[in-house]
Protein backbone atom coordinates (compact mmCIF):
# COMPACT_ATOMS: atom_id res chain seq x y z
CA UNK A 1 0.00 0.00 0.00
CA UNK A 2 2.88 2.37 0.67
CA UNK A 3 3.91 1.62 -2.50
CA UNK A 4 1.01 2.94 -4.35
CA UNK A 5 1.10 5.76 -2.68
CA UNK A 6 4.18 6.77 -3.66
CA UNK A 7 3.53 6.35 -7.12
CA UNK A 8 0.40 8.63 -6.75
CA UNK A 9 0.67 11.27 -8.75
CA UNK A 10 0.84 14.60 -7.29
CA UNK A 11 -1.09 18.00 -7.59
CA UNK A 12 0.62 20.25 -10.41
CA UNK A 13 -0.18 23.75 -11.67
CA UNK A 14 0.09 25.58 -14.58
CA UNK A 15 2.60 27.86 -15.65
CA UNK A 16 3.03 29.36 -18.91
CA UNK A 17 2.64 27.05 -20.76
CA UNK A 18 4.45 23.86 -18.71
CA UNK A 19 3.16 21.61 -15.74
CA UNK A 20 5.48 22.56 -12.95
CA UNK A 21 5.54 20.40 -9.38
CA UNK A 22 3.12 21.65 -6.67
CA UNK A 23 6.07 22.48 -4.77
CA UNK A 24 8.45 24.70 -6.87
CA UNK A 25 12.14 25.56 -4.84
CA UNK A 26 12.31 29.85 -4.84
CA UNK A 27 15.20 29.68 -3.40
CA UNK A 28 18.70 29.29 -4.67
CA UNK A 29 21.94 29.71 -2.52
CA UNK A 30 25.44 30.31 -4.22
CA UNK A 31 28.43 32.73 -4.46
CA UNK A 32 29.03 35.05 -7.84
CA UNK A 33 31.97 34.27 -9.65
CA UNK A 34 33.92 36.81 -11.65
CA UNK A 35 32.54 35.09 -14.98
CA UNK A 36 28.49 35.27 -13.67
CA UNK A 37 29.88 39.52 -12.91
CA UNK A 38 31.47 39.94 -16.26
CA UNK A 39 28.46 38.35 -18.03
CA UNK A 40 26.10 40.68 -16.18
CA UNK A 41 28.32 43.59 -16.90
CA UNK A 42 27.99 42.74 -21.07
CA UNK A 43 24.21 42.60 -20.76
CA UNK A 44 24.24 45.67 -19.52
CA UNK A 45 26.50 47.11 -21.76
CA UNK A 46 24.68 45.30 -24.82
CA UNK A 47 21.44 46.48 -23.27
CA UNK A 48 22.68 50.20 -23.07
CA UNK A 49 23.53 50.21 -26.55
CA UNK A 50 20.50 48.53 -27.77
CA UNK A 51 18.77 51.92 -29.09
CA UNK A 52 21.87 52.67 -30.59
CA UNK A 53 20.79 55.58 -33.05
CA UNK A 54 22.05 58.76 -31.23
CA UNK A 55 25.73 56.70 -32.11
CA UNK A 56 24.90 56.13 -35.66
CA UNK A 57 23.46 59.65 -36.32
CA UNK A 58 26.82 61.25 -34.87
CA UNK A 59 28.71 58.93 -36.80
CA UNK A 60 27.05 59.55 -40.03
CA UNK A 61 27.27 63.44 -39.22
CA UNK A 62 31.12 63.32 -38.63
CA UNK A 63 31.24 61.00 -41.82
CA UNK A 64 29.38 64.11 -43.88
CA UNK A 65 31.83 66.66 -42.18
CA UNK A 66 34.49 64.57 -43.54
CA UNK A 67 32.92 64.24 -47.07
CA UNK A 68 32.96 68.16 -46.83
CA UNK A 69 36.82 68.87 -45.92
CA UNK A 70 37.93 66.59 -48.93
CA UNK A 71 35.55 68.10 -51.56
CA UNK A 72 36.22 71.21 -53.54
CA UNK A 73 33.87 73.31 -51.61
CA UNK A 74 36.24 73.68 -48.50
CA UNK A 75 38.33 75.83 -50.29
CA UNK A 76 41.98 75.37 -51.42
CA UNK A 77 42.54 71.73 -49.46
CA UNK A 78 44.30 72.72 -47.05
CA UNK A 79 41.61 71.33 -44.66
CA UNK A 80 41.58 68.25 -46.29
CA UNK A 81 43.74 66.63 -43.41
CA UNK A 82 40.49 67.49 -41.22
CA UNK A 83 38.81 64.59 -43.13
CA UNK A 84 41.33 61.98 -41.86
CA UNK A 85 40.61 63.34 -38.40
CA UNK A 86 36.54 62.81 -38.63
CA UNK A 87 36.67 59.91 -40.45
CA UNK A 88 38.52 58.32 -37.47
CA UNK A 89 36.19 59.39 -35.09
CA UNK A 90 33.46 58.40 -36.74
CA UNK A 91 35.14 54.60 -37.23
CA UNK A 92 36.42 54.95 -33.22
CA UNK A 93 32.42 55.97 -32.64
CA UNK A 94 31.00 53.16 -34.24
CA UNK A 95 33.81 50.43 -32.83
CA UNK A 96 32.90 51.99 -28.92
CA UNK A 97 30.25 49.51 -28.47
CA UNK A 98 31.76 46.70 -29.64
CA UNK A 99 35.14 47.62 -27.36
CA UNK A 100 32.59 48.23 -24.64
CA UNK A 101 30.89 44.88 -25.04
CA UNK A 102 34.23 42.54 -25.83
CA UNK A 103 36.77 44.11 -23.79
CA UNK A 104 36.23 47.01 -21.77
CA UNK A 105 33.26 45.87 -20.17
CA UNK A 106 34.15 42.14 -18.94
CA UNK A 107 37.79 43.72 -17.97
CA UNK A 108 36.57 46.47 -15.63
CA UNK A 109 34.16 44.18 -13.74
CA UNK A 110 36.61 41.15 -13.09
CA UNK A 111 38.65 43.88 -11.34
CA UNK A 112 35.57 45.35 -9.11
CA UNK A 113 34.92 41.69 -8.72
CA UNK A 114 38.13 41.56 -6.54
CA UNK A 115 38.23 43.99 -5.49
CA UNK A 116 34.41 44.14 -3.87
CA UNK A 117 33.92 41.87 -1.03
CA UNK A 118 30.94 41.62 -1.04
CA UNK A 119 30.11 40.67 -4.45
CA UNK A 120 32.29 37.41 -3.20
CA UNK A 121 30.04 36.35 -0.31
CA UNK A 122 27.58 33.56 -0.52
CA UNK A 123 23.78 34.98 -1.26
CA UNK A 124 20.25 33.41 -1.27
CA UNK A 125 18.23 34.66 -3.80
CA UNK A 126 14.59 33.47 -3.36
CA UNK A 127 11.17 34.82 -5.34
CA UNK A 128 7.62 35.01 -4.82
CA UNK A 129 4.61 37.05 -5.61
CA UNK A 130 5.67 39.74 -3.42
CA UNK A 131 8.56 40.09 -5.17
CA UNK A 132 12.79 39.50 -5.30
CA UNK A 133 14.66 38.97 -1.70
CA UNK A 134 18.53 38.81 -1.42
CA UNK A 135 20.04 37.30 1.85
CA UNK A 136 23.64 37.69 2.35
CA UNK A 137 26.01 37.76 5.47
CA UNK A 138 25.60 41.70 4.79
CA UNK A 139 21.71 41.42 5.96
CA UNK A 140 18.03 40.50 3.80
CA UNK A 141 16.18 42.56 1.92
CA UNK A 142 13.00 42.54 -0.43
CA UNK A 143 12.50 44.24 -3.60
CA UNK A 144 8.93 44.39 -4.55
CA UNK A 145 8.26 43.54 -8.65
CA UNK A 146 6.86 46.98 -8.98
CA UNK A 147 10.25 48.69 -7.55
CA UNK A 148 11.59 47.51 -10.75
CA UNK A 149 11.90 49.63 -13.66
CA UNK A 150 12.99 46.42 -15.81
CA UNK A 151 14.85 43.45 -16.53
CA UNK A 152 16.88 41.59 -19.08
CA UNK A 153 18.14 38.65 -19.65
CA UNK A 154 20.46 36.31 -22.20
CA UNK A 155 21.34 32.70 -21.74
CA UNK A 156 23.95 33.38 -18.86
CA UNK A 157 21.77 36.03 -17.02
CA UNK A 158 19.13 37.64 -15.40
CA UNK A 159 19.25 41.54 -14.39
CA UNK A 160 16.63 43.47 -12.56
CA UNK A 161 16.99 47.13 -12.67
CA UNK A 162 16.20 48.90 -9.81
CA UNK A 163 17.67 52.15 -11.34
CA UNK A 164 18.90 52.71 -15.20
CA UNK A 165 22.19 51.86 -13.48
CA UNK A 166 21.36 49.74 -11.39
CA UNK A 167 20.55 45.98 -11.35
CA UNK A 168 20.31 42.99 -9.15
CA UNK A 169 22.12 40.01 -11.28
CA UNK A 170 20.70 36.39 -10.79
CA UNK A 171 23.40 33.81 -12.75
CA UNK A 172 21.10 30.68 -14.98
CA UNK A 173 23.53 28.50 -14.21
CA UNK A 174 22.43 28.12 -10.57
CA UNK A 175 18.60 28.08 -11.63
CA UNK A 176 16.81 25.20 -13.34
CA UNK A 177 14.73 25.63 -16.52
CA UNK A 178 11.25 25.49 -14.10
CA UNK A 179 12.61 27.96 -11.78
CA UNK A 180 13.70 30.29 -14.64
CA UNK A 181 9.72 30.01 -15.54
CA UNK A 182 8.70 30.35 -12.26
CA UNK A 183 10.50 33.73 -11.98
CA UNK A 184 9.72 35.01 -15.17
CA UNK A 185 6.20 34.48 -13.59
CA UNK A 186 6.33 36.11 -10.80
CA UNK A 187 7.95 38.97 -12.32
CA UNK A 188 5.33 39.45 -15.39
CA UNK A 189 4.59 43.17 -14.34
CA UNK A 190 8.36 44.04 -14.55
CA UNK A 191 9.06 45.23 -18.44
CA UNK A 192 11.26 43.55 -20.38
Amino acid sequence: MLRLAALQPRPSRRLSGAWMPAEMNRAVSFTLTAEDYAAANKLYVLKSYKGGVGIIAVAGMLLLYGLFFRSEYAGDGSYRWLATVFYGAAIGLLALPLLSYFVLAPRSARKTYRQQKSLQQPLTFSWSQAGLKVTSEAGEWLTPWDHYLKRAENDETLLFYQAPRLFQMLPKRVLSPEQVADLRECAIGVKG
